[in-house]
């Protein structure tokens, strides 16, 4: 026991050293690293934000130049300005054609319409909805279309087609060509930016919401709870900011070009929670270190000290209850006679043991004996009460019936050894036919015995003596009434093979149990008869304990009314 407190001592002392260290190093480390981490994640959010920014701006520079292009190409059409010379029906279809063709299949652009200056209009073959015609028929749109060599882009707005939203703004463009004013209109799409913006700001903030030319919200996504705070920011007359909130970093883009921005705000949990991944993999290189240090000198220690462990460690297993263990004796000093002495405790030890459990195995077998043997007192006093009744009357035939049958349960009782643990089913079943032939001339009425086995099930092995406590319990708690002293119902005796084993069942058509009643009797096991007696099922349960252990063998099943089932799982 000493070197085992010796050891114990210095793995202490060594630990306390290790773990100072780890606490100085993880404070030295957040000191220094945190505030470079919280930048860098804080940079990691304003650099989203710019990013989103950028995409915007690549979209509404696309829409310009798109629109000049379109505005140089239609100046060139010899049948677009057809329709504005001659605009006649005929002549207005083949332009839409020509402006449908001259548009394409661009996944952004949704449509075109162009308006001269005498109020003379025409559109892409692509529908204009609902909210795109509001727009032309706004106060926005005439002041747009006013000024000589405007430009403009419009708030955006929401328009659904076939059952898909879109978010949808317009460009507009006045142009001199061929002599005329020509209003251009362009209808863009931001489904297709807003999916990447979203994807970019979800990872990187907590709240975003983007501003149209107008300064409006038009799109807001994340935590609502930042709505108030966000919108305050807009307000940022800088095009990049970054602001100090209660509940995070606000981050302010616009864009200089066309005033369209992002205002985000990412929270300090967030934040925090963006450095964990650096946190854990400090802590997991501080504790790697750790751990090998304490390993390498436990290590030496360990072996300095390995003989005392060795014993220490056998003697441990020993009091646990493993006698078969031995010490390994490799030297000559004090250590190793402390050792050989040991083992030849533990020899004594182990013969001793053995001397015990034969004892308490014959103990067992002579219990388990008596279990089965168990003969219902009462049983034996009405069956020579009936042999009386039947002597009065000078039923002699009848009296060797019923002494024979009672000598032949006696017996079959009584016959238990080393090798007759166990039956067959089909002398369990003789001796089952011989107990109702007693109880028929014991009480009136009709009891019926119904045997579902199959022949080969009828060899199988089982414990012995235990059907008939169990046709016993189904007698005497569901067919009987004691009153008239008649036995009325049919007992069913099924058995089979199973996967594991054999199932037997043993069931009644008689009186049932109350739900009370069952669960009383789950409860204990065992079925605690009226009479004072505890013979049957605790009998039964005994027994299988004593041969299957802990293993639920036994089941019971029963309604009021409906009879009672139990069953017996013999394991193999």
């Amino acid at each position: 026991m000493r070197g085992r407190s010796i050891m114990e001592q210095i793995r202490s002392r060594i630990l306390r050293i290790g773990i100072f260290t780890f606490v100085i190093a993880i404070l030295l480390s957040f000191l220094v690293l945190f505030p470079m981490l919280q930048e860098r994640a804080i940079i990691n959010a304003e650099n989203a934000n710019e990013e989103i920014i950028w995409q915007l701006n690549t979209e509404l520079s696309f829409m310009e130049k798109y629109t000049d292009m379109l505005a140089l190409s239609v100046a060139q059409n010899e049948v677009i300005q057809n329709y504005f010379k001659d605009p006649t029906t005929q002549n207005r279809n083949r332009a839409s054609l020509a402006l449908n063709n001259l548009v394409g299949n661009n996944g952004i652009i949704r449509n075109v319409s162009i308006e001269s200056n005498d109020l003379l209009v025409l559109d892409s073959l692509n529908r204009i909805t609902d909210e795109d015609s509001a727009l032309l028929e706004s106060n926005w749109y005439e002041k747009q279309r006013s000024k000589t060599f405007n430009s403009g882009w419009s708030p955006v707005y929401v328009t659904t087609v076939k059952n898909v939203k879109y978010y949808v703004f317009a460009y507009t463009k006045n142009f001199y060509m061929n002599n005329e004013w020509y209003t251009f209109v362009t209808f863009a799409s931001l489904n297709d930016a807003m999916y990447d913006i979203r994807e970019i700001g979800k990872n990187s903030t907590d709240y975003f919401i983007l501003c149209d030319a107008t300064g409006d919200t038009f799109y807001a996504y994340g935590d609502e709870k930042l709505q108030e705070e966000a919108e305050e920011l807009k307000g940022e007359e800088k095009a990049t900011s970054r602001v100090s909130l209660n509940n995070g970093i606000g981050f302010v883009n616009h864009s200089i070009e066309n005033r369209w921005g992002i205002v985000s705000i990412v929270s300090h949990t967030t934040i925090m929670s963006s450095l964990a991944p650096y946190i854990l993999e400090l802590l997991f290189i501080l504790t790697a270190f750790l751990i090998l240090i304490l390993v390498s000198t436990s290590q030496t220690v360990k072996r300095a000290v390995q003989p005392i462990i060795g014993l220490s460690q056998t003697m441990e297993s020993a009091v646990q209850g493993n006698l078969d263990c031995k010490v390994t004796v490799d030297r000559d000093d004090e250590i190793g006679q402390l050792e050989n002495s040991f083992n030849k405790m533990l020899e004594d030890l182990r013969e001793d043991r053995k001397l015990i459990l034969e004892k308490e195995k014959k103990e067992q077998h002579a219990r388990f004996g008596l279990l089965v043997s168990q003969i219902d007192p009462h049983f034996i006093c009405n069956t020579i009460n009936s042999i009386n009744y039947l002597a009065r009357k000078k039923r002699c035939e009848d009296i060797i019936v019923v002494n024979s049958s009672l000598i032949t349960i006696i017996r079959d009782r009584l016959r238990v050894n080393d090798i007759q643990i166990t039956d067959t089913i089909a002398h369990e079943k003789s001796i089952l036919e011989t107990y109702i032939r007693i109880q028929k001339y014991m009480y009136d009425g009709d009891l019926e015995m119904i045997w579902n086995v199959e022949d080969e099930v009828m060899e199988e092995q089982i414990p012995k003596n235990m059907l008939q406590p169990l046709v016993e319990n189904a007698i005497f708690h569901g067919l009987i009434d004691e009153e008239i002293g008649e036995i009325t119902g049919e007992i069913v005796i099924t058995a089979e093979r199973i996967k594991d084993g054999i199932r037997v069942e043993v069931r009644d058509n008689g009186r049932g149990i109350s739900p009370q009643r069952l669960r009383e009797i789950v409860g204990r096991a065992y079925i605690e008869e009226e009479r004072g007696r505890q013979i049957g099922l605790s009998n039964v349960q005994s027994r299988l304990y004593y041969l299957y252990g802990e293993r639920e063998c036994l089941h019971i099943e029963s309604a009021e009314g409906k009879g009672t089932a139990i069953t017996i799982i013999f394991p193999k």
